[in-house]
């Protein structure tokens, strides 16, 4: 819990301070006077005033603001402060000021990317083939599970990363593999094959595929039992392995997995080794119908046991990290892609294509950042990224007290030519807010229900 903590205060700290110091930088780069820069909200605990600007940490670590000279449009201002006035500048002055904040957390993951690529670094695996899907093009050009790839059209490869970017950007192009194989080298050529698929918001997909992996395959151990299902009231405990299944050898989760499934629900013998012993159970799988994180119903037949956690060999890890230049190209395309990402999410939460209780809260931040800090200060780091942009896509809707609610008014000026009224901005207002409380409720609901109450 203490972890957690931390973590939480040391991400949104993080967070709160690059996206106020975007609004704070470009106002101050316009001429704006800033009277107030603060993170976290409510009473000032500690602080310094330089210039017109008091620079403060405030009791509620959830948040963070800068007031501006003549930010609200009916304040009554003295004229000595006119040339200071937010609400006084051009209408595309104000819009960058508001706009800074949420691209500055932009600006911030495509750093940490960039740092984590070129200087600490990303943990990969070396390019060793642990798994060869059967008939695949690999299996077919005479790959064999154990080769070591150490180039890809005579472009050297030492990390897993560098096949994957080759087969990604070959577009279907024939590859010339360097492998070494018991100490002998020789070389291969391989057409990467196009494939379809799904991604993690269930939109279909097109990718190419070699049928290989640096993850072995798992075998059919049993990691943990669930209570109350098929393989518990027959016995099977942790670290049993299936053998076989009405006598069919098993070789993998994989296969046992799909002999269960398309059962029907019919008796099985399953064949068990605990150990030295082996032993025979007879259960019957259940038939269970479930949501996935899209909300789709699955219906499947289980006996309720999970696999045990991929064990990757210490000799098989390695740091991969990236020139200057790719670094850069790699942390712009990694940040797109996260940010393309939120946004599809984002939709597809507002059409229903995605559930509401997949949103979380701060209690599910924390949670995360405590696992993250755990794995060490590079996954903390590379969290902050990901929270970053989060942040940045949620504070550009266009929702009245956020900033896209407030890019939204200044964009209706700007084709207007004059502002919104003062009536029609405070019955927005109260509605943004309402949503947003509605919001906070929605969210704090679905983590007390993920991670104190089940």
């Amino acid at each position: 819990m203490g972890t957690n903590i931390f973590a939480f205060i040391i991400v949104l700290g993080v967070l709160i301070f690059f996206h106020e110091f975007g609004h704070f930088l470009v106002a101050r780069l316009f001429g704006v006077g800033v009277e107030k820069f603060s993170l976290g909200f409510g009473p000032r605990l500690i602080g310094k005033k330089i210039g017109i600007t008091d620079y403060r940490l405030s009791a509620i670590p959830l948040g963070g603001y800068v007031k501006m000279v003549g930010e609200e449009p009916d304040a009554e201002i003295d004229p000595a402060d006119l040339p200071l006035s937010f609400t006084h500048k051009h209408v595309v002055q104000r819009m960058l000021i508001v706009a800074a904040g949420p691209v500055f957390n932009i600006l911030l993951a495509v750093l940490i990317f960039f740092v984590s690529f070129s200087i600490t670094g990303i943990d990969d695996i070396k390019p060793v083939i642990r798994q060869l899907q059967k008939d695949s093009v690999a299996q077919k050009a005479g790959l064999q599970v154990h080769d070591r790839i150490v180039s890809i059209d005579d472009t050297g490869v030492d990390a897993w990363y560098d096949i994957d970017e080759a087969v990604a950007e070959s577009k279907g192009k024939t590859l010339t593999l360097g492998v070494v194989r018991n100490g002998t080298a020789v070389k291969i050529d391989v057409k990467p094959e196009l494939k379809q698929g799904i991604d993690l918001l269930g939109d279909n997909i097109s990718y190419y595929d070699l049928g290989i992996s640096a993850l072995p395959e798992l075998m059919a151990i049993v990691g943990d039992v669930s209570a109350g299902l098929p393989a518990e009231k027959a016995g099977l405990k942790k670290g049993d392995q299936i053998i076989a299944i009405n006598g069919i050898p098993i070789d993998n989760w994989r296969q046992m997995q799909s002999l269960i499934s398309s059962s029907g629900g019919v008796e099985l013998t399953i064949s068990v080794r605990r150990g030295e012993d082996d032993f025979k159970v007879n259960l019957t799988p259940q038939f269970v119908e479930d949501k996935n994180h899209l909300g789709q119903v699955e219906k499947r037949y289980l006996i309720g046991i999970s696999t045990q956690p991929i064990n990757i060999p210490e000799a098989d890890l390695v740091t991969k990290r990236l020139n200057p230049f790719k670094a850069a190209v790699e942390s712009l395309s990694r940040t797109y892609s996260i940010c393309a990402l939120m946004i599809r999410s984002v939709v597809k939460m507002i059409d229903g294509s995605i559930p509401k209780e997949n949103l979380g809260g701060p209690i599910m931040i924390a949670k995360l950042a405590g696992d993250q800090a755990k794995q060490g200060i590079g996954k903390l780091v590379q969290f902050i990224a990901f929270i970053s942009i989060n942040l940045a896509i949620i504070n550009l809707l266009p929702i009245p007290v956020l900033d896209g609610g407030h890019l939204l008014f200044f964009t209706i000026e700007g084709i207007k030519g004059r502002p919104v009224s003062i009536k029609v901005r405070e019955v927005a207002q109260q509605v943004g807010l309402f949503i947003l409380i509605l919001l906070m409720i929605l969210v704090f609901y679905n983590d007390l229900t993920r991670f104190i109450f089940i």
